[in-house]
């Protein structure tokens, strides 16, 4: 039997650190060189030269007609929901699992965002709970692609089609990835792509908005722009917009990030099939299977799924003992109508519900499946765990085995509370 577990005061099976992110390598060094000397730094007049190199370049490693770069995620899902002209009183469904950023898009227009369940096999939003939720006033779904899993496409464009509802995807987690051979973002209205620091590509901060519609394209770019108009465009307006555009320096930045992208997919994504086996046979624990669907997976966090029950301990435990074991995990992020960074006691959020004709105080939110599983069941590894070799790989299964291993004495101890 392995030695006592370092949370109860063994010695911890890993010491030296997992692969540092970002990655970074002289292509930065040359991009960020080439903008300093082009004295061209800004998004205006928008697009710069970097920025129309990397929007082309995105757009076509995705497969779709247009990109247009942002200043970051967020403001990515503010800009496509409001050229879709989703205003007060409107409805938005997001899934209940998600970052802050997915509802506060929805606020930003005054519109009501609307929580639906998640999947239990994959975390990703349930087309069951969508369809439920539709009402006269919905007006946009939200899928929100999870760890390295990908929403049900087949099951949500149907809904879509049916109800005349146009989709978003937030793609933050998954720049790369396609389902059924078609990248990510194309499959809807709009895809919306963030490039914050922890993302599988980065420039600090970042966002990007895919479409294959030119007037939604036309209207994205006036949006970010200031509600500027370029020559040519023809959409209907005019549109108050912002300064959202991304400066030459990210662009820059994001062209070397993308060049390296495809063989850091290739690594994780063969990384991630000897975790699923691993992991998979220690009992109590549950990788998240990869969809036959997705025809390449790009991996942001490795998800895996504790039964307390069969491993003898409960989720929260367990993590503790592995990361005193050396290896980085976590939880998932709280259902987002309980997180601080989306409160409902906000006066913009209230201002939204009461728009769309409900009262705020005794509106409910049902969503059991994303509550059990925030509070028992996910465990989440960073993506830069898995850009290691096997070893690093071997590393975070042994050290899952020597925890489960101890399941029944570290369930009965009395641990010091977590800082």
């Amino acid at each position: 039997m392995p030695s006592t577990i370092a949370i109860l005061g063994g010695q911890p099976l890993r010491t030296r650190p997992f692969p540092a992110w970002p990655v970074f390598d002289a292509r930065e060094r040359a991009q960020l060189e080439d903008v300093l000397t082009s004295q061209s730094w800004g998004g205006y007049p928008s697009p710069n030269r970097k920025a129309a190199e990397f929007a082309a370049a995105f757009a076509a490693y995705q497969g779709a007609r247009f990109a247009i770069p942002t200043t970051s995620g967020t403001s990515a899902l503010e800009v496509a929901l409001k050229a879709l002209g989703i205003g007060a009183g409107d409805e938005v469904i997001v899934p209940a699992i998600t970052f802050a950023a997915t509802p506060y898009a929805a606020v930003a227009c005054m519109a009501r965002p609307i929580f639906a369940d998640v999947s239990v096999a994959n975390g990703c939003v349930d087309p069951e709970s969508v369809k439920r939720l539709i009402t006269r006033r919905t007006k946009a779904i939200i899928p929100v692609h999870y760890g390295a899993s990908l929403a049900d496409f087949d099951a949500l464009a149907e809904i879509s089609r049916a109800h005349s509802i146009p989709m978003v995807e937030d793609c933050a987690h998954v720049p790369g990835a396609q389902f059924r051979g078609r990248g990510v973002g194309t499959h809807g209205a709009l895809g919306c792509f963030s490039f914050q620091s922890s993302k599988p590509m980065t420039a600090g901060e970042g966002g990007m908005i895919t479409t294959n519609d030119p007037e939604l394209e036309q209207r994205c770019q006036s949006l970010i722009n200031c509600g500027r108009r370029r020559p040519g465009d023809d959409f209907e307006g005019p549109l108050m917009g912002a300064n959202y555009r991304m400066t030459e320096w990210q662009c820059g930045i994001l062209l070397a990030q993308l060049a390296r992208l495809p063989e850091q997919i290739h690594h994780k994504s063969r990384a991630a099939g000897r975790l699923r086996e691993g992991l998979g046979a220690i009992k109590g624990l549950s990788p998240i299977a990869r969809d036959p669907r997705v025809m390449r997976e790009v991996i942001y966090a490795f998800v895996f799924l504790v039964d307390e029950s069969a491993l003898g301990v409960s989720r929260n435990r367990f993590v503790r003992a592995l990361r005193a074991e050396g290896i980085p995990c976590g939880v998932a992020n709280d259902p987002v109508y309980r997180s601080a960074l989306f409160p409902r006691e906000s006066a913009a959020y209230r201002k939204a519900v009461e728009l769309a004709g409900a009262n705020p105080d005794t509106a409910t939110i049902d969503c059991p499946v994303a509550e059990r599983l925030f509070e028992h069941a996910i465990v989440s590894i960073p993506h830069e765990c898995l850009l290691g070799d096997d070893r690093d790989l071997d590393d975070i299964i042994a050290a899952a085995v020597k925890v489960a291993s101890r399941a029944t004495e570290l369930g009965s101890a009395k641990l010091e509370k977590s800082k």
